[in-house]
């Protein structure tokens, strides 16, 4: 079946503008499609795509998206969103968008830039190693670990602190932003 928009680099071939990578960026369905998209080895359906990307913006499981959200969801994906990202060379897909899949182009964008997918998967990391670390602080204190481990409880103390640290200045900042 013929491709709907041929995802060919703007400008006869040239490279994506920053402006129009940030404004293609700064819609979050966009970003949600593009990240279920990267996620997924084969094409999918507008129908697919609009399931996850309300499930996304609702913070809700796929089983869990009302029909007015996936509705909504479908939409604006098949009358604007799909078009851009396809008319920026990120997408490709038949007429009816039945097989829509990231060109190379859209492979190549930094995920830092694409999402927070990596930044979430550190902060439950960072919370589990500091929530670790104070059960052996706490196992410590009470008595529950060996003597010899007060070393590596006064260095999981650290860390614990350390990661905290870390995570409360980062919430912090995304709050500012």
């Amino acid at each position: 079946m013929p491709l709907a928009t041929q995802p060919s680099p703007p400008s006869g071939g040239a490279e994506i503008s920053e402006n129009d990578l940030y404004e293609m960026l700064g819609n979050p369905r966009r970003r949600h499609a593009l990240r279920y998209l990267r996620r997924c080895d084969r094409p999918v359906s507008v129908g697919e795509l609009a399931e996850h990307v309300a499930a996304a913006e609702h913070d809700v499981p796929v089983s869990e998206v009302t029909q007015a959200q996936r509705k909504s969801a479908y939409t604006a994906l098949h009358q604007n969103h799909l078009v851009k990202l396809a008319d920026a060379g990120f997408v490709r897909a038949d007429r009816r968008w039945a097989g829509i899949e990231l060109t190379a182009a859209a492979r190549r964008l930094d995920t830092d830039l694409v999402g927070p997918e990596r930044t979430r998967r550190l902060d439950r990391y960072s919370v589990a190693l500091s929530l670790a670390g104070l059960a052996a602080v706490l196992g410590r204190s009470l008595g529950l670990l060996p003597t010899a481990a007060v070393d590596a409880a006064l260095c999981a103390l650290f860390v614990t602190l350390l990661l905290l640290a870390v995570r409360r200045r980062r919430a912090a900042s995304s709050r500012r932003q």
